[in-house]
């Protein structure tokens, strides 16, 4: 039994006919007929109950079709598996994104490149502050998504989009806690993302206020929802706690509302295979 065999078994009941698949498949009727016999003979019965005008599958014809339907779709993955080898494309490729950037759109997007190219396996992680910085100078990543840009020598910058960054506190704490002025909030822990880099980030930070690290965004949010400190969240994702009044936000001389630039990066001089490329072209297109 070979592929070929099958392929043709296959288009004659999609297509209803020998004649019918003879024509889909660019051979001739007799061609068909012969790769049907040959089939039939190795395996020693009949495919096709010959006894009417149309052709119908026998008991063993419609089990070999049932048990061959994941072989002919392993085979067409196959296929298409060898034509994006020939195409170049790469195996794997790395996206890492910041925490507080990441948007239902964005998803989506990566859902969509995902299923265009499902050859390609695309390694996203989620990173905070320096993080996706580090990945792409150190070549562990190709493409990333982030707020933190300190090396611009080596690495191609594009602007992507801007998050708002706002301070806020559970609305019990706030009440409990009678914040009036931003002198209130230094014995009230403020709930930071730690850093690896040495360089540090000192964004929305209060001088001589107590801090509370931590290496989470998902993290960080429950903790200030919770009641136990105050931090900056993106605003995109404490709307509906805002709504219902959960949430205060604070607005002080240096902790207030800030515009946070998010930039897309990769390195200068680093060679992109045809689907890095691609992701690359549809994240600079992406409009939030």
């Amino acid at each position: 039994m070979t592929f070929d065999q099958l392929i043709v078994f296959h288009r004659i009941i999609q297509s209803g006919s020998f004649k019918a698949a003879a024509d889909s498949l660019h051979k001739t009727q007799p061609a068909i007929s012969f790769s049907i016999k040959k089939l039939e003979k190795e395996l020693e019965v009949d495919l096709f109950d010959r006894s009417s005008y149309r052709h119908t599958l026998t008991s063993h014809g419609k089990a070999l079709f049932e048990r061959s339907q994941k072989v002919m779709q392993g085979m067409i993955e196959l296929e298409t598996m060898s034509k994006s080898f020939q195409q170049k494309e790469e195996p794997e490729i790395g996206l890492s994104i910041d925490g507080i950037c990441l948007r239902p759109g964005i998803l989506k997007l990566l859902k969509s490149f995902r299923d265009q190219h499902p050859f390609t396996k695309v390694n996203m992680s989620l990173d905070a502050l320096s993080g996706a910085e580090r990945k792409v100078l150190a070549k562990e990543t190709e493409i990333g998504l982030t707020s933190f840009v300190s090396d611009r020598t080596s690495l191609e910058i594009v602007p992507f989009a801007s998050v708002t960054m706002v301070p806020v506190m559970n609305t019990e704490l706030f009440n409990e806690r009678e914040v009036k002025d931003q002198n209130d909030l230094l014995e009230i822990d403020q709930i930071v993302i730690g850093d690896i880099n040495p360089k540090g980030i000192t964004f929305g930070l209060l001088d001589n206020g107590k801090k509370w690290r931590i290496l989470d965004n998902n993290f960080k949010r429950e903790i200030i929802l919770s009641g136990l400190g105050w931090g900056h969240l993106p605003r995109h994702t404490i709307e509906q706690e805002l709504k219902d009044e959960k949430i205060v936000i604070l607005d002080f001389e240096d902790i207030h509302p800030r515009e946070l630039e998010i930039n897309l990066i990769r390195l200068r001089k680093q060679h992109f295979g045809p689907v890095a490329k691609k992701l690359w072209e549809e994240l600079i297109s992406f409009q939030l």
